[in-house]
């Protein structure tokens, strides 16, 4: 059609403009992205035998090689007797890089638009909305498969989208306005003046609609199954991107109940992305990803997805998503991405790394440099076991002597035949031991592999040799850190853009009102409810708090010990150690129980803030800790959203000074009957408590 047509301008060649509107047809833009993703796969062929040699030796399949015809990785012979030991380092020092990157946190804050309240109260409110979605989603989980990609690989990548079929299920009445007959008390129908019935209009129920208010949901992405397309070191520099993923046929059917059940299942060389059939490519006789039976069809009955992603560009303002199937088009239209601050609509696909490479768009992993010094030192400890295997024991026999390892009063190991010399009797032979240089190979190749991974033996729990001070075992555990500083700051920025996108999305499709849980403080749930997206006022834009560079615990916990022994953490107001600040810190993990009676009084406090928000007064109690209250008190008459609820209704301000003021009068009578306890050394001490036992009557305060 020609309002369709898409017109660069005036000096736009006629091929290309030709090129461009054949792919606004489905037909064309399906024969784009088989293309896009063929030239792709063929592309990415280097990096992906990379990859599979990386995760086969962290698997601990360290004796294969690429075979190039079978383009595989494929399994030598071995010649008889041949020892293949594999010693996995590559397993240890992965691990404990896994779990120092997913055990820290990237601290993000959202920057307000503008100095209005407005927009202040809702970058606030934008930092919830993260903290919910990072729960809702499990972030933790996504974040450590996440990393597993990135350290095998040197690359990872997380999708954000908005899933309509996901969240809280809820109901709608569904009504229909019908006109009927109007009748009289008896069920007779009512005549008009005009000799016609009457009638009138009713509301009728005609069923009930259930429906989903949807949610954002993410998923971690390996690199096999992405294909950027353009020039560019960022994903943000690529033109489209296209996302592979294996479905079976029934997830195809549930997620395009309309176009899902005309696509047919794939053959399995064509069907299955890389990491489908990695278990095959590693240990064909043992696959047990997507079988085959005799018949060729694949035991799993599915089909790769195509998802192009196109940012937004002249030709297509809008951007671009089209979903394909096995030749079948599920989904064409617009980048359903939010635009961003800046006008464009973005493709919502992060990409993390490891070790980042000048010029390239993929990252290294450590796991490539690591790789050549594990297959010298399995070859070293095979030599090693082969000696040893031969110097067990080795029984010389005439040949002839017709004497088998039964007959050995021993437990030789083997018999060895050799041509008899003048009556020569069986004998042990004597076999030198392995030459020590060996195992100061070992010793090498295992120190080269703690220099390539930055995990040596301080990370490892091994007290390092000559290091015996604490400052020094710091300074090793510091060095060790340094090495993962650079992928701990890729990742706390790349943090910020996946909850930049998520609140993007949370501010243009959370049209239907949910409610947004936050655990604070204490476990102290915090329920907006009803929320939308417009609430956030597109206040969106996230920024980096602090990075996510692991930390030593034990050296963190010393220096704050030092530091509580130094007298950083003495309360001013009580002039003693805040232990519970102290407690925390050091992540102790129970402080809530320890201080069980100071968190009652905490949460009593903010119940009575609430209170007071809404316009009750609470009264004190004589049993509360006064102090603690007043200090809860006036921290929430010191935030700025205080201002703004004053300014609505003035009468808050009265009622937390008069409430403040039945809290200073009890903290008057405790200090003048500690004065007295003191002054009387103590002995009207049960008095006191039976007094306050007894007389537990709020102090009486004249009313508003």
């Amino acid at each position: 059609m020609a309002e369709d047509k898409i017109t660069l301008d005036p000096t736009t060649p006629k091929e290309l403009q030709e090129e461009i509107d054949h792919t606004k047809t489905e037909t064309g833009a399906m024969s784009m992205v088989m293309e896009e993703w063929e030239k792709g796969m063929n592309r990415m062929q280097p990096y992906h035998k990379q990859w599979f040699l990386n995760i086969a030796y962290l698997l601990g399949f360290q004796h294969l090689v690429w075979h190039p015809a079978r383009n595989r990785l494929w399994l030598p012979p071995s010649r008889r007797r041949q020892v293949r030991m594999t010693s996995n380092l590559l397993m240890s020092a992965y691990r404990i890089n896994l779990s120092k990157l997913s055990g820290s946190s990237t601290a993000i804050s959202v920057l307000p638009n503008s100095n209005e309240q407005e927009d202040v109260d809702a970058a606030r409110l934008a930092q919830k909305v993260w903290f919910h979605i990072k729960n809702d989603i499990k972030w933790r989980q996504i974040k450590r498969r996440l990393l597993g990609w990135v350290l095998s690989t040197g690359n990872g990548f997380i999708l954000t989208e908005w899933n309509p079929n996901s969240g809280e299920m809820l109901s709608q009445v569904e009504e229909q306005e019908v006109e009927v007959r109007k009748v009289d008390e008896q069920g007779n129908v009512i005549i008009g003046e005009d000799g016609n019935p009457v009638s009138e209009v009713k509301t009728e129920v005609i069923g009930v609609e259930q429906y989903r208010t949807g949610k954002v949901s993410m998923k971690s992405l390996s690199p096999f199954s992405v294909i950027p397309i353009g020039s560019g070191t960022e994903i943000e520099d690529c033109d489209s991107l296209i996302v592979g993923e294996w479905l079976s046929l029934e997830e195809i059917r549930r997620q395009f109940p309309e176009k899902g059940k005309y696509v047919v299942p794939e053959v399995r060389d064509t069907a299955s992305t890389f990491e489908k059939f990695l278990d095959g490519l590693v240990s064909p006789t043992t696959s047990q990803i997507n079988p085959q039976g005799s018949s060729g069809e694949p035991a799993e009955k599915g089909a790769v997805v195509k998802r192009y992603w196109q940012k937004s560009s002249p030709e297509f303002p809008s951007g671009r998503l089209i979903i394909c199937a096995n030749n079948v088009m599920l989904f064409i239209g617009d980048n359903p991405t939010p635009r961003d601050n800046n006008g464009d609509t973005p493709i919502p696909v992060v990409h993390y790394r490891e070790i980042d490479v000048p010029f390239r768009l993929w990252g290294r992993s450590s796991i490539e440099d690591q790789i050549p010094d594990q297959k010298a030192y399995n070859k070293a400890l095979s030599i090693i076991l082969e000696h040893h295997s031969l110097f067990k024991g080795k029984w010389i026999v005439p040949r002839g002597a017709h004497l088998k390892e039964s007959n050995l009063d021993s437990s030789a190991d083997e018999v060895v035949e050799a041509i008899p010399i003048g009556g020569q009797m069986p004998y042990m032979a004597n076999i030198n031991p392995p030459q020590p240089t060996l195992f100061k190979v070992l010793e090498y190749h295992k120190q080269n592999m703690m220099e390539q991974s930055g995990v040596r033996e301080v990370s490892r729990g091994a007290l390092p040799t000559g290091a015996r001070s604490g400052t020094a075992i710091k300074m090793l555990q510091e060095s060790d850190n340094t090495q993962l500083g650079s992928t701990g700051i890729d990742i706390a920025e790349n943090d910020s853009k996946v909850a930049n996108i998520a609140l993007l999305i949370a501010s243009e499709r959370m049209v239907v009102p949910q409610k947004i849980r936050v655990i604070g403080k204490n476990n102290e749930v915090d329920v907006i409810e009803n929320f939308t997206g417009d609430m956030l006022r597109k206040n969106t834009q996230v920024i980096t708090a602090g990075p996510s560079i692991p930390f030593s615990l034990v050296a963190k916990q010393a220096e704050i010990l030092d530091l509580a022994d130094r007298g950083a953490f003495i309360n001013p107001e009580t002039g003693v150690t805040d232990w519970r600040t102290v407690m925390e810190l050091l992540e102790f993990g129970q402080t809530q129980d320890v201080f069980s009676e100071q968190s009652l009084d905490e949460a009593q406090a903010e119940t009575e803030n609430r209170e007071i928000s809404s316009g009750a007064m609470p009264i004190a109690k004589r049993y509360q800790d006064h102090q603690l209250h007043v200090k809860i008190h006036n921290r929430r008459r010191k935030a700025p959203e205080y201002i703004k609820m004053v300014k609505q209704n003035p009468v808050i301000d009265q009622i937390y000074d008069q409430h403040l003021q039945q809290h200073g009068m009890f903290l008057t009578e405790q200090i003048r009957a500690s004065q007295q306890a003191a002054q009387m050394g103590g002995q009207q001490q049960g008095g006191a408590i039976q007094e306050e036992v007894q007389n537990d009557q709020p102090v009486q305060q004249g009313g508003l």
